[in-house]
């Protein structure tokens, strides 16, 4: 999924007063927490290995780290932060376990396409 199409998705599901800058540096928050806990800790192209950086000046057409059919990551993401800020408990609660579901298996489609990179460990005696 490109911005666009989850800044459109996320506010046609939760009508929301939020900006498009705290959108999109919501966005580079999860971009960044996906880069490092599980980007980086798998076979990834030289391409790969700089860190998207998203602002209200980037392309609404920029692709997102994560690509469909696992998009909607980005969506149950914004959706729960905006509840948070909203101070919505009860739709915060929903929306987290719809976001950390979709993550989860976003997790286990990267487990299975990627290889883990391998690190050397020492066993001392």
């Amino acid at each position: 999924m490109n911005i666009q199409e989850v800044l459109d998705l996320a506010d046609q599901l939760k009508p929301n007063m939020m900006t498009r800058q705290v959108k999109i540096a919501f966005l580079q928050e999860l971009d960044q927490k996906i880069y490092k806990e599980i980007l980086l800790k798998h076979e990834h192209t030289e391409e790969e290995e700089v860190l998207p950086e998203y602002d209200t000046d980037t392309d609404g057409g920029t692709e997102l780290l994560v690509p469909d059919p696992y998009g909607m990551v980005y969506v149950y993401w914004l959706n729960q932060k905006i509840d948070l800020l909203n101070q919505e408990t009860e739709k915060y609660n929903n929306d987290r376990a719809l976001y950390e579901n979709a993550y989860n298996e976003m997790q286990d489609w990267w487990n299975r396409e990627r290889m883990p990179l391998m690190r050397n460990r020492q066993i001392w005696i």
